[in-house]
């Protein structure tokens, strides 16, 4: 599970609860008016924007963004990719790798190993894994794009309702007793919209983002240590190259191992 966006959500709720009663405006926010005109019109428009096989990966990565990152750590594939070097040094190069773990990161480690033993080239490889990485990363970002245009979305649908509100106090004006009633349904839309924007749509845009970004970096990484292990590089050598990538990641880099005899 991610912490971070349990703990998040999870504050952020606390802290929007706490506003609303502390505020005596909960009453005022049980009319539907407001959340169907948003989460109705949100959706329509995001339907209207995107494709049905979009809109279900969409869905599925608001799903994903709860549990642990599927790309490995930074940490987990320094080591794996020494280990791999290390083998192959003692074996006879790239093609003692046949057996690589084909789950690890999500298959691209088995996937940028078999193209690497078919080109045998490094230039081919590089550039058809490359590719490979530049369009999982366009896919994530759709994702991201499509929670991203429903944050832009909300606020809009929740000024429509607003002005419905409006016009139906206006056209009350004479009675004051639905004057407040339909003042309360213009702000509570503008409520919603505003709020599930700012505190899930643009939040969950931001998290695929980030989830791109670190799975890119592990996956050029990858790429980076299959094409040393091809240049016939030392485990040691290769541990220090990505090292660096995991001062790119913002951990903490130990120094590289001791280069076994």
């Amino acid at each position: 599970m991610d912490i971070m966006t349990i703990f998040g959500f999870a504050l952020g709720a606390a802290v929007v609860g706490w506003g609303i009663f502390s505020s005596g405006i909960a009453d005022k926010l049980s009319d539907p008016h407001g959340i169907i005109i948003v989460l109705g019109g949100t959706l329509a428009a995001t339907i209207v924007n995107t494709s049905f096989k979009r809109f279900v990966t969409g869905v599925k990565a608001f799903a994903d963004i709860f549990m642990a990152p599927r790309a490995p750590s930074v940490e987990s594939a320094v080591r794996m990719i020494v280990g791999m070097a290390e083998t192959a040094q003692k074996q006879g190069g790239i093609m003692a790798l046949s057996n690589t773990d084909p789950a690890f990161a999500g298959g691209f480690l088995k996937r940028a190993v078999s193209v690497a033993m078919v080109s045998a080239e490094s230039r081919e490889t590089r550039d058809i894994l490359e590719e490979e990485i530049r369009r999982r990363r366009l896919d994530i970002q759709e994702d991201s794009n499509f929670y991203r245009t429903m944050g832009v979305l909300s606020p809009m649908f929740g000024l429509i309702g607003t002005l419905f509100g409006i016009i139906q106090t206006l056209s009350n004006i004479s009675d004051p007793a639905m004057i407040g009633r339909s003042m309360a349904v213009a702000i509570s839309s503008a409520f919603f919209g505003i709020g599930l924007s700012n505190l899930l749509f643009v939040p969950v845009a931001n998290k695929i983002r980030l989830r791109a970004m670190e799975e890119t970096l592990v996956l050029q990484m990858l790429l980076e240590g299959v094409i040393d292990i091809m240049s016939g590089k030392t485990p040691h050598l290769i541990e220090i190259h990505l090292r660096g990538y995991q001062a790119a990641d913002g951990s903490r880099a130990g120094g590289p191992r001791p280069a076994k005899a």
